[in-house]
């Protein structure tokens, strides 16, 4: 029958198993083979018990012949013992395996408290940004020198469960900044204030036009907007002229800013109120009369390509003739990026028009800014961006307009070079302005496209 058969089997391994274990005197091979005969035994009479099992259900033999065939015979038993036996006199006699030392605390391990104190440093990156530039009458007519602009430092970690912070800190020639400094609070629950509020305050970049909220070393050109430039790059007392322009102007202040997230269905809307304190040609503001900023921005998707947001902004506050301001602004952004080619194409087109309101012991000006920028990705790596420009001073006593073509190549997430040409008319001359920069960054804060 089939079970005396598997019955002679294992008999035959187990002489096997036998004369290999006596062939054998490492005592690791002999644990491993002792291992693999009771497991064998086990499963053999495992499969048995099936055998007579079925055997018994169908009826094939009568009850008490498969009860006498079943039991298994005793020399296989004592078998099975003497090897359980030997099994665990074998695991009972081998020596522990010697533990691997540990190695010997480090200085800040032993001192500050290891990985402990490593999580709690916050994210730290640094953006470095080097240019090159020829300015004249004619392209490439002078040499204006190379420089080291700036060093941004980043700083940013969540405080605790509720907030987070973000420094950013500008080393540079002229010694350090600090750029923003801002407490975002994401919960405002804790305070009793309903979730769709979010509060921000410390060094602030004012909610005005779209552009404005990126850091000068990342935006999408060389120079910031020539509006920007003109109305918040310059501080009182200097005399603008086309040697004087600077590169980079950006609204920033200290305050605090209210943004709510209002209910409007599948679109997205922000309101955002902020009282700051600033100090650039268009506003002269101290803690006793601070500048009051508002917002409305309006994102919604096109389609699953395409996105549009709106805004519109507002400033009152004063100037430096001890009189009044008021700053009215509107932008729009459109964003387009196929399913298929996200990686290698995209278009940003971005527009900004700012006008004011300047009160003066001698009656009011109106000065006018705009710029208006597009933004193409020809392919994994590179862009061509063209911007046009138009500004006049808050006091309308310089004005300028021209346009700019870049051409930049990102070869990694983290390194960016780009080739710009400006043409600009300031102050009724023309300025022709080539640009080389380098930006290299370390860390999770870095250049990238609009």
């Amino acid at each position: 029958m089939v079970p005396l058969r598997r019955l002679c089997a294992v008999a035959v391994l187990l002489g096997w198993g036998v004369a290999v274990n006596a062939q054998s005197t490492d005592k690791d091979a002999e644990l491993r083979q002792l291992r693999e005969r009771v497991s064998l035994l086990e499963q053999l009479v495992q499969t048995l018990q099936a055998e007579l099992a079925a055997i018994k259900r169908d009826g094939a033999v009568p009850s008490s012949a498969v009860t006498a065939t079943a039991a298994p015979s005793p020399a296989a038993e004592a078998e099975k013992r003497r090897l359980e036996q030997e099994l665990q006199e074998a695991l009972s006699q081998q020596p522990p395996s010697p533990r691997t030392p540990l190695p010997p605390p480090s200085y800040g391990t032993a001192v500050f408290g290891g990985g402990a104190f490593q999580a709690l440093n916050p994210d730290t990156s640094v953006i470095a940004n080097f240019r090159t530039a020829f300015r004249g009458r004619r392209p490439f007519g002078a040499f204006a020198g190379a420089e080291f602009s700036e060093a941004e430092l980043a700083f940013q970690a969540a405080t605790d469960p509720f907030s987070r912070l973000d420094t950013f800190i500008a080393v540079g020639p002229e010694g350090a900044e600090v750029e923003e400094a801002s407490l975002s609070v994401l919960d405002p629950t804790f305070l009793r204030l309903p979730r769709s509020l979010q509060l921000k305050l410390g060094l602030l970049r004012a909610p005005v036009g779209q552009l404005n909220n990126i850091h000068p070393p990342e935006q999408p050109f060389v120079d910031t907007p020539l509006v920007h430039r003109l109305w918040f790059g310059s501080l009182h007392g200097e005399a603008l002229t086309p040697e004087t322009v600077p590169t980079e102007g950006s609204f920033t202040g200290a305050g605090i800013a209210f943004n709510w997230l209002l209910p409007t269905g599948q679109s997205a809307t922000w309101l955002t109120l902020a009282p700051m304190n600033a100090d650039n040609l268009t506003f002269h503001a101290d803690a006793g009369r601070p500048v009051w900023v508002a917002r409305l921005r309006h994102l919604r998707d096109l389609s699953v390509t395409q996105t549009l947001s709106l805004g519109a902004s507002y400033a009152f506050g004063p100037n430096d003739t001890e009189n009044d301001t008021r700053l009215f602004s509107v932008d729009v952004t459109y964003r387009w990026r196929p399913l298929r080619q996200g990686l290698y194409r995209s278009l940003v087109w971005q527009t900004e028009a700012y006008w004011a309101r300047r009160q003066t012991g001698d009656g009011s000006l109106s000065p006018k800014g705009l710029f208006s920028l597009v933004e193409y990705q020809l392919s994994r790596t590179l862009f061509l961006g063209l911007r046009y420009d138009f500004a006049q001073a808050p006091d309308k006593s310089f004005s300028g307009h021209g346009f700019s073509l870049a051409l930049t190549l990102f070869p990694s997430e983290f390194g960016r070079y780009r080739l710009q040409w400006s043409r600009l008319k300031l102050g009724g001359q023309t300025v022709h302005e080539i640009w080389l920069q380098t930006t290299f960054s370390i860390g999770v804060h870095r250049p990238h496209p609009l």
